[in-house]
């Protein structure tokens, strides 16, 4: 077993919860998964006594849900166990926790620290030979051996960036995470363990902490060529309507954009394969001509002119700016519910990923109780405030997206 998935097992987090975690009761069948042990649910007696061993018999776990206390369980003796569990008491409370893209039992000892983690591990198809999966920078090809491990590998500027996922148990949804050689990077060697997910038509690989936050997502491909995909991602950030400081219509899409109406010229600028923020206006544009940043802003864009210098290795920002303010009907952050935002996040300031995040609540109506995020929704034309944030339902990849910024708030 990896360090890394022992973290996740040996926790002494106390685990924070997201915003929309939910519990359900545990089923017959379902499977959890110790580190060492993969435990499968026997039978439930009663309606509350929920029974569950490991594959020989050997250990046992036996838990009495809570009267009303959805996800609450308490650890009870078991037929042949004579002392408790993972260094805790009988009696000690356990909750299990089922969020869209993860679940787990939380086994609590003294004091509530977390004494144990088990995820559930659910039945999944292995991962097939020569499939692609791109996370935000690169495309990923695995590579699966015959001892059941899956080796994922890229290549980026001549570099080799791989990594091994191996399966906890065989066709199952949750692997560890190890390095495959030391001359390749492994940019998921800080996780604790990853899990596929095949749901709402998403394909993806998720990376967890030792917290079980999600730190980054792979998605299902069919394409090879990294920069497309870059492009395409970078441009679904910018498209949409906007007015300019003079009131023109700058209207930004992928197959091409117009200023007042005009074709306007643009093109993202890539450095190796990577999108660098900046777009080519050309030597004729209506609105911006030359190579311009693009910095998203909460109102919209601002445009920066840069120059490069001869021989120089980037780009300088000069002292002309140019902002748009987003016009359109809908939310200026509406591509988070619908583009996976797995590479595109570095590009935001802190306070800006908090209103983004919340703009994805906001969208389906949900109502706000911090006074600055109040102000700002209940601006915005397009905002319609549900009469019950419990009814507010995000589909999976909004939650992911909701993790995900989570995820970059934390590293700034």
């Amino acid at each position: 077993m990896s360090n890394d998935m022992k973290k996740i097992v040996l926790s002494l987090f106390v685990l924070t919860l997201g915003i929309f975690a939910g519990a359900q009761t545990i089923q017959v069948g379902d499977r959890f998964y110790d580190g060492f042990a993969l435990f499968t649910v026997q039978e439930i007696r009663m309606g509350n006594i929920v029974y569950m061993t490991d594959v020989l018999g050997d250990n046992e776990l036996t838990l009495e849900k809570w009267p009303d206390k959805p996800g609450k369980y308490t650890l009870r003796p078991s037929r042949n166990a004579e002392e408790a569990p993972y260094g805790t008491g009988f009696g000690t409370h356990i909750d299990y926790v089922v969020q869209p893209d993860n679940a787990y039992l939380v086994i609590y000892g003294d004091n509530d620290v977390v004494a144990k983690v088990l995820p559930r591990v659910l039945p999944m198809e292995d991962l097939a030979a020569g499939s692609l999966w791109y996370n935000g920078a690169l495309v990923y090809d695995a590579n699966p051996g015959e001892d059941g491990c899956v080796r994922m590998n890229a290549m980026a500027e001549g570099e080799e960036h791989e990594f091994v996922l191996t399966p906890v148990t065989g066709g199952t949804d949750l692997f560890e995470i190890s390095d495959s050689r030391e001359d390749a990077v492994n940019q998921y060697e800080s996780a604790a363990y990853a899990r596929r997910i095949r749901k709402d038509g998403l394909d993806v690989i998720c990376f967890y902490d030792g917290q079980n936050r999600l730190m980054a997502v792979m998605e299902a491909t069919q394409v090879w060529d990294a920069q497309a995909l870059n492009e395409k991602q970078w441009m679904a950030l910018l498209c949409g309507k906007y007015k300019s400081e003079g009131g023109k219509d700058v209207v930004i899409g992928e197959s091409g954009s117009t200023y007042n109406g005009i074709e306007m010229p643009m093109q993202p600028v890539t450095f190796n394969g990577m999108v660098t923020g900046v777009l080519d206006f050309g030597e004729k544009g209506p609105f911006l001509v030359g190579l311009v940043e693009a910095v998203p802003t909460r109102e919209g864009i601002r445009f920066t002119e840069v120059k490069m210098e001869e021989g120089g290795a980037w780009f300088t920002r000069t002292v002309s700016s140019f902002d748009v303010k987003w016009a359109g009907d809908r939310s200026r952050f509406a591509f988070a519910s619908n583009t996976l935002l797995n590479g595109v996040l570095r590009r935001y300031d802190k306070s800006l990923l908090r209103i983004m995040r919340n703009a994805i609540l906001a969208s389906h109506g949900y109502v706000f109780r911090s006074k600055d995020l109040k102000a700002y929704f209940e601006a915005q034309p397009w905002y319609r405030p549900a009469t019950n944030n419990a009814a507010v339902q995000l589909s999976l990849l909004e939650q992911l997206n909701v993790a995900l910024i989570q995820a970059a708030e934390r590293q700034q």
